[in-house]
């Protein structure tokens, strides 16, 4: 008889099951690599974080309050609540569209879940957002700002829907990057347009109201205004809380379901 000489295919690479465990470990790991690797050689820090909302601030508060006499009641303090949530938003999908490219010897060599990459960035600029909220409880007792217990309970309910909302677009924006790597200068552009259509720079009530319906496609305008809500009126917005996590629910199944469809062939496109 003889052998058999035919060659068996080999089995393909199999993924290793984590623990819940295994799955915190890594994801702190990665977060505390993601905020060594922000300030490494920076002097100052921490306080670069706030540095760039609070030089907005003064640039839009002298041309809009100064110039244009826009009269809005604490106009620098609605500007830094508005653009710190932006801040947050902005930098998380920003770094999230080249997560994965910025991983890619790390994803060809070990064999881990993908999606704690983008989870890691995240908990990174969530951490920078909820340092810079002493920041804004300063300028509240400089402007004599009344506050209360609208703030710790709001911290609480309103992180986590902006949270899952960045999740869901940084797990498409950085899954589709590898494979349409337009998607970076169509991000720059979509979040310009994104920042004069949020209620950032201006009040809600000024918007004429056959636009208002639009504003609240944006899904950055209701968590704007629920942050505004806790820190400049001291009340618990529960539609616009609610209405943020919808479009966290949205955006999270929209996520997932292009991160799912393509995390087989991130290796290849590295």
């Amino acid at each position: 008889m003889t052998a058999d000489t035919t060659s068996t295919p080999p089995r393909p690479a199999r993924r290793r099951d984590f623990s819940l465990r295994q799955y915190f470990d890594l994801v702190t790991t990665l977060t505390q690599k993601e905020v060594k690797v922000r300030y490494k050689n920076n002097v100052l820090g921490y306080l670069w974080s706030v540095a760039n909302p609070l030089a907005s601030a003064m640039v839009f508060y002298f041309a809009l309050q100064v110039i244009m006499a826009t009269n809005v009641p604490n106009y620098v303090v609605f500007l830094i609540i508005g653009l710190f949530s932006w801040q947050w938003f902005s930098n998380y999908l920003i770094g999230a569209s080249g997560v994965f490219l910025a991983n890619g010897s790390l994803i060809k060599k070990s064999v881990f879940p993908r999606f704690v990459l983008p989870i890691a960035l995240n908990l990174q600029d969530t951490f920078h957002y909820l340092m810079s909220i002493p920041v804004t409880i300063a300028f509240l007792i400089l402007y004599g700002i009344h506050f209360g217990w609208a703030i710790p309970v709001g911290i609480l309910l309103i992180t986590p829907a902006q949270f899952l909302l960045q999740l869901g677009l940084g797990l498409a924006l950085s899954s589709s990057n590898l494979f349409f790597r337009d998607m970076e200068r169509i991000l720059a552009i979509g979040l310009n347009m994104m920042f004069y259509l949020s209620p950032v720079i201006y009040p809600i009530e000024r918007v004429p109201k056959e636009y208002a319906a639009l504003i609240y496609l944006n899904p950055m305008t209701p968590l704007i205004e629920a942050w505004r809500g806790i820190f400049l009126h001291d009340t618990l917005q529960w539609g616009n809380i609610g209405l943020a996590y919808a479009y966290a629910a949205v955006t999270m199944t929209f996520g997932i379901l292009i991160y799912r469809a393509l995390v087989d062939r991130f290796a290849e496109v590295i």
